[in-house]
Parts: structure tokens; C-alpha cells; sequence
């Protein structure tokens, strides 16, 4: 194996790593802070209200965004 695959075969491992990473520490935030936020708030639905836990419309809310950040990496490549 030639020096500059090897290079090129441990940065992509860095990259994933690194990857794995933020998204664990991104997931952990998500967690805390969502857990920290219980009281019940109203969420307007267009056509109705309803009350939920906040952690429950932070949960989907990062779902949701996940979603939309998942089909607009697939569109662009």
C-alpha cells in the first residue's frame, strides 16, 4: 500500500471519527436539555392547540430537523 493511500484511508477514518463524535455530543445536548425541560407548554397546530411536554416538542423538533437535514444531503449528492 503506497504512502498516499494510506494518508488518504486515515483521514477519511479521522473524518468519521470525528463525525461520530459531534453527532454524540450533539444527541447528549439534546438529551440533557430536554430532560431539564419538563414543564407542559401549548403548541399550536394550525388547526388546533393542544399542551405537551416540552421535552416531547424538543424530541420531534430534533427529529424533524435531522429529517430535513438528511433529505437535503441526499438531494445534494
Amino acid at each position: 500500500m503506497s504512502d498516499t493511500m494510506a494518508h488518504a484511508e486515515r483521514r477519511v477514518r479521522v473524518g468519521q471519527t470525528f463525525r461520530i463524535v459531534v453527532f454524540l455530543v450533539v444527541v447528549a445536548a439534546i438529551v440533557v436539555f430536554a430532560l431539564i425541560n419538563t414543564d407542559k407548554v401549548s403548541v399550536d397546530w394550525g388547526a388546533s392547540q393542544s399542551e405537551a411536554p416540552l421535552w416531547a416538542v424538543i424530541a420531534i423538533s430534533a427529529v424533524a430537523g435531522a429529517f430535513i437535514g438528511a433529505l437535503a444531503r441526499m438531494r445534494r449528492n
